[in-house]
């Protein structure tokens, strides 16, 4: 037998809803493609031609990209929870 959501544990509805940080998370999202695909061609291409200070400042973006994703989702659920 299957268990369905609402019969969980742990499972609970959102206090409320956050369409504005879904449309940034979306944005931010779609973004983070399309920079981190550029920056990963810029890096494999800095490397290719071994100019390492190139492709550090590239691999930077991905530190970027990563804090920019979870800050997005972290006020996501932070806002959801204690809205």
């Amino acid at each position: 037998m299957r268990v369905g959501p609402l019969e969980l544990g742990d499972y609970h509805e959102w206090k409320r809803e956050t369409p504005v940080l879904d449309a940034v998370g979306s944005i931010v999202g779609v973004g983070s493609v399309i920079v981190g695909g550029h920056a990963a061609l810029f890096l494999a291409a800095a490397l290719r031609d071994g100019n390492y200070d190139l492709a550090l400042e590239n691999a930077q973006f991905f530190v970027f990209i990563a804090v920019a994703n979870g800050t997005v989702d972290g006020l996501r659920v932070w806002r959801r929870h204690h809205g």
